[in-house]
């Protein structure tokens, strides 16, 4: 078995590189055949799981949620993927994580883990893990990223900026939903379908999604007045939104999105523009290696 560590290196200020030596340490203790190899560019970590995703492989994302985005869109089928957070978010590895922050002991647990079968989602021929959206939280993701990519503004003012921005100019996307064959049409300001809980450093739209269940979380915001969406979204970020007027969550297998206008989506933090969505869960197919402390459901 060779265990092959794709390391972003400037993912988390630099937090990738510092668990490098870390993989050499326990890799030489464990006598392991491995290789780490560092990315090089965007969407290089893609091309390395491809590239290693053969039979006797196992394959570990060391990064954020970008590089774990990355190496899924890569990975073959039946491959296990161990994950080593050390990006500035973590949102999926907020999901299945525990209290146990030190990078050693999550690289030696990682390594030592059983596999379990968990779903993905996919769409546009994406892979994903916790969520495609679009409304007010992809337009604000989306406007944040350029301010980050084209100013000096950093990403915590980013998002500020972007959120009061939106809210200034919040229209809702007309658009219809066709959830495993029920058809229905009307105007939000949020459609997010989630496999895991949490997207946006730690919002958690859907704070009951289950990765094992065949199902999307399917979260709808209706048109409410702004006042209401105001008060609405920092019960949003914390997950305590269940139950807020003209919100709602639906339990889907399938989902496909139609709109006359291009919408602005994201996948997992990639942001993309479409007018026609198709959403499917991939039940268990992704072999993920997860620490008994951890906090998948079987």
């Amino acid at each position: 078995m060779k265990h092959v560590f794709i390391v972003n290196s400037i993912s988390g200020k630099g937090s990738g590189l510092k668990i490098v030596d870390l993989i050499h340490k326990v890799a030489a203790e464990k006598q392991l055949d491995y290789e780490v190899i560092l990315t090089k560019h965007s969407g290089h970590a893609t091309v390395l799981a491809q590239q290693y995703s053969k039979p006797g492989n196992v394959i570990y994302s060391v990064g954020g949620d970008g590089t774990l985005w990355e190496v899924l869109n890569g990975l073959g089928e039946g491959i296990p993927l161990g994950l080593i957070p050390a990006g500035s978010g973590n949102d999926f590895y907020r999901l299945i994580g525990s209290n146990v922050s030190d990078p050693e002991t999550i690289l030696r647990d990682t390594i030592d883990a059983p596999v379990k079968q968990i779903d993905i989602g996919e769409t546009q021929n994406i892979r994903f893990l916790n969520t495609t959206s679009f409304g007010i939280d992809a337009d604000i993701n989306d406007y944040a990223s350029h301010l980050i990519r084209k100013t000096i503004i950093t990403k915590g003012p980013a998002y500020i900026i972007s959120i009061i921005k939106n809210l200034l100019t919040l229209k809702p996307k007309h658009v219809r939903l066709n959830i495993d064959g029920s058809v229905t049409e009307g105007d939000y300001y949020i459609v997010a379908c989630m496999n895991g809980r949490y997207y946006g450093n730690g919002v958690q739209p859907a704070p009951e999604s289950d990765l094992q269940d065949g199902c999307f979380d399917l979260c709808l915001l209706k048109v409410i007045p702004v006042y209401q969406v105001i008060t609405f979204l920092p019960r949003y970020m914390k997950g305590k939104h269940l139950g807020f007027p003209g919100f709602e969550v639906v339990h889907a297998k399938e989902v496909i999105i139609d709109s006359d206008t291009e919408l602005s989506c994201q996948s997992d933090g990639e942001n993309y523009f479409s007018r026609h969505i198709e959403l499917r869960i991939k039940k268990a197919w992704l072999n993920l290696k997860v620490p008994g402390y951890l906090n998948i459901i079987l």
